[in-house]
């Protein structure tokens, strides 16, 4: 494979086949290496249990590691203006999981909390980084082929299916009767996501030695100063930055679960591999189905499904002998809506990108997508102990209320919810039987 800027051989069949198998592949890494990965609910039980961190303090300990997700915009930079040895692509890739292996590494010694949450803070921003280069990839051959929302769909697809395994492994983990033994095996086993990743870089992705490129970062600039000029991408941010900041109640949830109604770590795994199933389930049903729907519809579908789902576990709020059951439907049928929702707003922002600055520009609607989602836990963590008592109802019924109240930016994107349906075009290029 070459990066979007070299020229390939073969089909554009060919080309596409194999970014999609790259895409698959870097997400199914960062499925396992992410924060909400294999780790996740190991270091929650190890916080809980061990340091005795509330809902609020947990939440807030955790936020330091959106900032590498926030800066993703200055790696796109990087990487397209400065080579290393050489590279713009494969050597950054190396390097950037390379460091985030030996950040797992230094993690599986570690119990004092400042160096734990340090040791995190390296792996999140090699994943980071790292996603940022392959999500520029995405966005550029995405639009060439009128494929975005197909990308899409496998890169998920993959992530998902990979959550899947971590969710009942993290479970698993999580039930040890050392906390500490539990997180430091799951650091042990996550190493190998970014090893994998940068070893298949380096194999996989083929490209010309390239020189800093003056001209091409004056042209870029220019393509920037345009791109913030447009009211589209400007009525992308703010939709992404309200659909985030919902007050959320996944810390509080997870502490609901354990303490009031009694699930055990290993069954609260396995919910997470039963919402990841789902996910991947609504990952694929995207790809197959929603492509082929308006983002007018989508974003409608996205909105109501998000709404009803979070009442729902209004239901849950109780201990009662269908709790068990009722959780287990809600992750299921809600993570398939929960996938089809995300998938819908990663592709507004991928439509929402100009022309010749598409990796900065969907970098920066990421950046506003993971911001707005940590400022959505912190919010909502933080009003469950100090506004409501540590009662979860009010919680929901304020989370569900911002969801709906997406419906009244919907006018703001008429330009993209205009657009048609996405379409296959790829081998009918027939003016550029090579792609660039």
């Amino acid at each position: 494979m070459k990066t979007p800027n070299n020229p390939v051989g073969g089909s554009n069949d060919s080309y596409v086949r194999r970014l999609i198998f790259m895409f698959g592949l870097v997400y199914f890494a960062q499925g396992l290496a992410q924060a909400s990965g294999l780790i996740s609910q190991p270091l929650s039980f190890y916080m809980k249990e061990i340091l005795h961190f509330d809902e609020a303090q947990s939440t807030s300990y955790l936020a330091v590691l959106t900032l590498p997700w926030i800066i993703k915009p200055l790696y796109g930079l990087v990487s397209d203006f400065i080579p290393l040895f050489g590279y713009r692509r494969k050597s950054w890739l190396l390097l950037l999981n390379l460091v985030s292996a030996g950040a797992f590494f230094w993690l599986t010694g570690l119990d004092e909390p400042s160096k734990i949450v340090f040791a995190l803070l390296l792996t999140a921003f090699g994943t980071a980084a790292s996603d940022v280069i392959v999500d520029a990839l995405m966005v550029e051959n995405g639009q060439k082929f009128n494929m975005v929302g197909k990308f899409q769909s496998v890169q998920w697809f993959w992530f998902y299916a990979a959550q899947i395994a971590t969710s009942l492994a993290g479970g698993w983990l999580a039930s040890m009767s050392d906390p500490g033994t539990g997180l430091h095996i799951a650091a042990m086993i996550t190493m190998c996501a970014p090893v994998a990743v940068a070893v298949a870089s380096w194999m996989l992705v083929k490209e010309d030695k390239a020189k800093m490129n003056l001209e091409q970062l004056k042209a870029t600039t220019a393509g920037l100063k345009e791109a913030f000029s447009s009211r589209t991408l400007w009525a992308a941010v703010l939709f992404l930055a309200f659909w985030n900041f919902s007050p959320s109640f996944g810390t509080p949830m997870y502490y609901h679960m354990t303490d009031t109604l009694k699930f055990s770590q290993t069954f609260i795994g396995q919910l997470g591999a039963i919402g990841s199933v789902g996910a991947l389930i609504g990952a694929w049903t995207y790809g197959k189905w929603f492509v082929k729907r308006t983002i007018n519809y989508q974003l409608i579908f996205s909105i109501t499904t998000g709404a009803v789902g979070t009442f729902a576990y209004l239901s849950v709020v109780a201990l009662t002998p269908y709790s068990t059951f009722l959780m287990a439907a809600l992750s299921f049928v809600f993570g398939i809506a929960g996938a089809i929702a995300s998938l819908t707003t990663l592709s507004l922002a991928g439509r929402s990108c100009p022309a010749n600055a598409e990796g900065f520009t969907f970098a920066a609607l990421m950046s506003v997508n993971n911001g707005f989602a940590q400022l959505s836990a912190i919010a909502g963590a933080w009003m469950f102990v100090h506004w409501f008592d540590r009662q979860l109802t009010p919680l929901i019924i304020v989370s569900g209320v911002c969801t709906l109240l997406c419906f009244t930016l919907l006018p703001t994107l008429r330009t993209v919810r205009s657009k048609g349906v996405e379409g296959n075009d790829v081998g009918k290029d027939k003016d550029n039987k090579d792609t660039k």
